[in-house]
């Protein structure tokens, strides 16, 4: 009988063991970071660089050739729009003037002329035909007459086109001796001056010298001006916040927002990009034009959406495709594990938006990430307890010195 209960005992002792100990570990609770899915503000950003500009900025160019007699601004006066700048030497324009207006004036004078001959001709012509009418003259003479009139009305006509090309030509050499006169199109600083007396001015685009006089800027407001890329601007609309980061002051962002974005790109060897203009608000940085800036453009408008933090999402190939993956989070739900499939929103460098597999309210993991790699359906999962969660943040530092 002993025997039989020493058997019995060893048969069960090898058989429950096993099974205690597999129930034991099914049992046990892992721990690990846990967080709601919450409404959460997302600001997704598109990164872009550029420099900072004045608001307005006019580079003043001459439009007529001449050497400039005076210079009567220096750089940093403050300018009045219509204010005279500078003035060329008028001389030449000053004679080719007075020239065309002596050509006006013969121009008034041949008219007289053509009219007191139109008034001689019809007074013939009134003769011719009386004396047509008489039979003392042949009809040829008296048709001779009448061409003599018609012949003398064109002349008129002729004579006083003549005069309004001539005032026209008056006008235009008139404008040109305007333009020795140089005159501020906006009102603002002068920022920088090229150009010096005795020199000559020359109208011309092309960046040669003498073609550039001076620049006049609105120095009460700068912007910032940069390139987005073409596959980004779709996002970008006026309105919407920034944050400027000048090169001299890289610690310290400049808030704005986005005024203008170009209709049409700007084509480069590295590709289309489109150019935004951003509003910077007050600042008390000393900012100056031409400084080089990176600019963080946020796009979503910091709507609250139902989101988790960016660690809680994990990915995996969906059929062993690799071109094609699938997003989930491990859902808690009564302390054990769910996997679900997720579908996701707009990201920021901190949240994700969740559009599907999970409400708002439940209860992800999000961390440790070697834990949530390992996690199964199933297991049962517990709070990490707040000095695990201080070990951890001890520990990350130095494993990233020793590498």
């Amino acid at each position: 009988m002993k025997r039989q209960l020493i058997a019995a005992a060893v048969v069960l002792a090898f058989i429950g063991v096993p099974v205690a100990v597999k129930l034991s570990r099914n049992k046990t609770v892992k721990e690990a970071e846990l967080a709601t899915v919450e409404l959460r503000q997302i600001q997704p950003t598109i990164l872009a660089s550029g420099n900072l500009v004045f608001r307005q900025e006019v580079q003043l160019s001459s439009e007529v050739i001449g050497k400039v007699s005076e210079v009567l601004v220096k750089e940093g006066d403050k300018i009045v729009r219509g204010q005279v700048l500078l003035r060329l030497d008028p001389t030449t324009y000053r004679a080719e003037v007075a020239q065309q207006h002596a050509n006006r004036r013969s121009a008034a004078i041949a008219i007289e002329r053509a009219q007191l001959n139109l008034a001689n001709q019809k007074r013939n012509l009134e003769r011719s035909a009386s004396l047509a009418n008489a039979k003392f003259i042949g009809a040829s003479a008296h048709e001779d007459a009448r061409h003599k009139a018609d012949l003398a009305s064109v002349e008129l006509r002729a004579s006083r086109e003549a005069l309004q090309q001539a005032e026209a030509v008056l006008s235009l050499s008139q404008e040109r001796l305007a333009k020795t006169e140089v005159r501020a199109p906006i009102s603002g600083t002068a920022t920088s001056v090229q150009i010096k007396v005795g020199e000559t001015a020359v109208a011309s685009a092309t960046g040669i010298a003498g073609s550039s006089l001076m620049t006049i800027a609105d120095v009460s407001g700068i912007m910032a001006e940069v390139s987005v890329d073409e596959a980004d601007i779709a996002g970008v609309v006026a309105g919407q916040s920034a944050r400027v980061f000048p090169s001299a002051y890289a610690d310290k962002p400049v808030a704005g927002k986005v005024e203008s974005v170009s209709l049409t790109p700007k084509v480069s060897t590295q590709g289309r990009n489109y150019i935004v203009k951003v509003r910077l608000d007050d600042s008390p940085l000393s900012l100056r034009t031409g400084m080089t800036a990176r600019v963080e453009i946020v796009l979503g408008g910091g709507i609250a959406r139902p989101a988790v933090p960016l660690q809680a999402v994990l990915t995996e190939q969906a059929g062993g495709a690799r071109e094609k993956t699938s997003s989930y989070v491990m859902a808690v739900v009564d302390g054990t594990v769910q996997k679900r499939t997720v579908e996701l929103g707009l990201a920021d460098d901190n949240n994700q938006e969740v559009l599907k597999g999970v409400v708002r309210g439940d209860t992800v993991a999000i961390g440790p990430a070697r834990l949530l790699r390992e996690l199964r359906d199933g297991e049962a999962v517990g709070a990490l307890k707040p000095d695990a969660k201080r070990n951890a943040s001890v520990k990350a530092p130095a494993a990233r010195d020793s590498l």
